[in-house]
């Protein structure tokens, strides 16, 4: 079979599948990515760039539109994609989006495993990679190793949010087993006899609703519907690997076969339940990660487990949340100008004591660990409340702080102040800046005053991420174009004219730039008034540093425009989730708690909660009581 190669700087040819797929192969593998233009347009060229930058050759990825494809071309991916062949694509659609749980979302998973049977067809082995993914480092060593020493023959992801195997451990994840979920962002597939049968029974389940069928019929109704007439709404390919692997352990069917573990312990594996000579494992999720796995946990340094990867679910509800965890670890694909052009303002955070002990309290006490966790997470807050107001007065982009987190955020119960039980997680951790701040919000632009707010007409104020002056992408003279700006000591020298604001000038300690202290507190007129004296005076300085925003901004002159920041700043800030339901109906709790940048003394303009969520400074002193006393 022919098919054309994407174009780009190379005059696209017609190519064989065989030329292609075995020409890219190492040691008989290939990794493969489907792509659409939705997903290209958000995160294609991060993925090319982090799996080149992880020294991995054997890749292709299949472009499912002409607008992927020219992208591909562009980026010089000329011999490691390929426009998907129609003919063997079941769903042809398109959509201007992706919405979870829509047909082309849904479709589109399926299409994934058609192309992957399809390059599997050549007889290679295949890593399987969905494209909110970042190859750290190259699997193949790992995957190899799998083959020389053990039978299975699917490794794959999971759900999981921890792992069994200890320091030292380095293989299949010991705690394999038909109960857990299974994820197919990442999975290996070795060639067997039986490999393409699987993928036929695999794929036998895309008409079939074996995911999310929640109709009120019950359940044995629902089942012999289905049996009867073979009329299904579309579901996940996801789903339809969790039924074919595990079966009655998917969904509690009792008309569907179990998946059966293997009769060695030792060889952390189980045979499918409807493909019972094929034997499944699992991937630790220390080495092959998710967003929690990685940022909560961070599971590999802690086993000391090399970091092949990281799949950035479990991150945030958001493709925002996404694409921010990825630039926070320095791994998103940015324009040139993203780097160079932004003037900025970055600062400190003070954080709050953490209680004695506080990463050993056991479960009865994770409410007062959600409660110091919402208390410090508003502690910083409040700090960045006066740095936004800085940078929206000087209208610069503003470097997030390194936020830290003392409770870990998810749409469910936190056990402990931690995730389906799971104990390797330590306080604090670095937050994701979704677990504080709006990231879709900020990483779109909206954090400006409205346009009928003529003091600050055309100031808005753009975010980076904490990394961001550790990238090597900005440039160095950027990074030493540099001024700190501290405060006097109290009080504050009387009787000054907007001149006479800046009290001293001195080299700044890291050994470039300059210390400039300033007669603090100052109202938005006066710094105005100081930034433009510092801004002659240094030539334009790229970074405004601020160790102590608290200390050097007092508030707005105009009430109305203080009024409409505190909307604006609020608006950008999320909330803490999930007590559990026990919890809640025991002690007369909310799901949820508010996070609140604003200072206590601003409290006035928050506004009212809907009923599944409260402010923590409106709870009484909590008792400590037990459950029924």
């Amino acid at each position: 079979m022919a098919f054309l190669v994407c174009p780009g700087r190379v005059a696209s040819r017609t190519w064989r599948w065989e030329e292609l797929v075995l020409g890219v192969a190492k040691e008989n593998t290939v990794l493969v990515t489907v792509i659409d233009k939705i997903v290209w347009a958000q995160l294609g060229p991060s993925y090319v760039d982090n799996v080149r930058a992880a020294n991995i050759s054997y890749w292709l990825i299949a472009a499912l539109d002409p607008e992927t494809s020219l992208g591909l071309g562009s980026m010089g991916a000329v011999g490691h994609c390929f426009n998907a062949p129609a003919d063997r694509l079941v769903y042809k659609g398109s959509d201007a989006q992706y919405k979870w749980g829509s047909n082309h979302w849904t479709q589109t998973t399926w299409n994934k495993v058609h192309m992957m049977k399809a390059v599997y067809e050549f007889g290679v082995h295949i890593i399987h990679s969905d494209t909110d993914v970042v190859w750290f480092s190259d699997p193949l060593p790992y995957f190899a190793a799998r083959q020389r020493t053990s039978p299975v023959h699917v490794v794959i992801a999971t759900d999981a949010v921890q792992t069994q195997n200890v320091k030292g451990d380095t293989g299949l994840e010991i705690s394999t087993n038909p109960h857990t979920n299974i994820n197919t962002g990442i999975y290996f597939m070795r060639q067997w006899p039986g490999g393409l049968a699987f993928f036929d029974v695999w794929l036998s389940f895309q008409p079939k609703n074996v995911g999310h069928d929640q109709s009120s019929r019950s359940a044995t109704q629902r089942r012999m519907s289905r049996l009867a007439t073979c009329t299904y709404s579309p579901t996940l390919a996801q789903d339809g690997f969790n039924t074919l692997a595990r079966g009655h352990f998917f969904r509690g069917d009792p008309a569907m076969p179990k998946a059966v573990l293997g009769p060695d312990p030792s060889a952390r594996l189980y045979y499918a339940a409807f493909s019972n000579t094929t034997a499944i494992s699992f991937l630790p999720a220390s080495m092959f990660a998710n967003a929690y796995t990685y940022v909560n946990a961070r599971l590999w340094e802690k086993l000391a487990h090399p970091l092949y990867v990281v799949h950035w679910v479990w991150g945030g509800s958001t493709m925002e949340s996404k694409r921010q965890n990825m630039r926070d670890a320095i791994k998103f694909h940015d324009p040139p100008e993203y780097y160079t052009s932004p003037d900025l303002v970055t600062f400190d955070l003070d954080l709050l004591p953490m209680p004695v002990g506080f990463n050993n309290w056991e479960l009865q006490r994770t409410e007062e660990m959600i409660r110091f966790h919402v208390q410090a997470a508003n502690y910083q807050l409040q700090q960045a409340y006066y740095a936004f107001a800085i940078a929206l007065i000087a209208n610069r982009t503003l470097v997030m702080p390194r936020f830290q987190c003392y409770c870990s955020k998810n749409w469910y119960q936190t056990q402990s102040c931690r995730i389906n039980h799971e104990t390797a997680t330590t306080f604090p951790f670095t937050c994701a800046l979704s677990h504080v701040l709006r990231a879709k919000k900020l990483n779109t632009g909206q954090f400006a005053l409205p346009p009928d707010a003529t003091e600050y007409a055309g100031h808005k104020v753009l975010v980076r991420e904490y990394s961001f002056l550790d990238n090597p992408k900005v440039p160095d003279d950027m990074k030493k174009s540099f001024v700190e700006v501290v405060p006097s000591a109290l009080p504050r020298p009387g009787g000054l004219r907007l001149d006479q604001l800046v009290l001293s000038t001195e080299p700044a300690p890291r050994g470039h730039g300059r210390r400039v202290t300033v007669a603090a507190p100052l109202s938005d007129r006066e710094l105005r008034a100081v930034l433009a004296n510092i801004s002659t005076a240094a030539g334009g300085a790229r970074v405004l540093h601020f160790p102590q925003p608290v200390r050097i901004f007092s508030g707005f002159n105009n009430h109305a425009t203080w009024d409409r920041f505190d909307e604006l700043m609020q608006r950008h800030t999320t909330h803490w989730c999930c007590r559990s339901p026990p919890d809640m109906k025991a002690y007369n709790l909310t799901e949820r708690l508010q996070l609140v940048a604003l200072p206590p003394e601003r409290y006035k303009s928050l506004p009212p909660l809907e009923a599944r969520t409260s402010y923590l400074h409106t709870l009484g002193p909590w008792q400590g009581l037990s459950k029924g006393t």
